[in-house]
């Protein structure tokens, strides 16, 4: 209902379709022209680029551990603490090393490693050249965001992480019964 309306006019009012609503309403509201991305969004587009491009470059440059994991000890970091803990492996478990496998198009090995690991290897991938195309553009961020449906592409990513998680804690205890 229109502001100013009442229930009765409404009722009343050969116009109060919900289409002629949606109409008035647009006409009442209308959506501003594209707004072009300034410097801030062609610098945010150039690190969204730059980093899975330097990730997939150390990941080339990484050996993947047959253990399907703690392939990130050769930069020097430290094992997983879960995994040393537990002696589970923790959702980022085997990450480093499935995108070590898939920079070199093993996609079965990767898929042992984390299978997490897939889905975010191809959604960094897509991130370069949508980035680099929105920086020659000059789109703006909130409207990349909107048009490729990005917070979908992030829901997804977290139930897969989650659905992998709940795998790798319920095989164990399957595998035990």
């Amino acid at each position: 209902m229109l502001v100013g309306m009442t229930e009765e006019s409404a009722e009343n009012d050969p116009d109060s379709s919900p289409e002629s609503r949606a109409v008035q309403l647009a006409e009442a509201f209308p959506i501003t022209e594209r707004r072009e991305g300034g410097f801030i969004s062609r610098l945010v587009f150039l690190l969204v680029a730059l980093v899975p491009a330097a990730v997939f470059y150390i990941a080339l440059n990484l050996r993947p551990n047959p253990l399907g994991h703690s392939t990130h000890t050769q930069l020097g970091l430290p094992p997983c603490g879960f995994l040393e803990l537990t002696g589970m492996r923790c959702p980022g478990c085997g990450l480093t090393t499935s995108f070590s496998h898939m920079v070199r198009f093993e996609f079965v090995e990767a898929a042992l490693a984390n299978p997490f690991g897939i889905p975010l290897f191809i959604f960094s991938a897509m991130c370069i050249p949508v980035s680099l195309v929105a920086v020659v553009r000059g789109w703006s961020v909130v409207e990349v965001l909107i048009r490729f449906h990005v917070d979908k592409f992030c829901v997804g990513l977290a139930l897969t992480c989650v659905l992998v998680w709940i795998v790798r804690v319920a095989t164990p205890m399957i595998a035990g019964l």
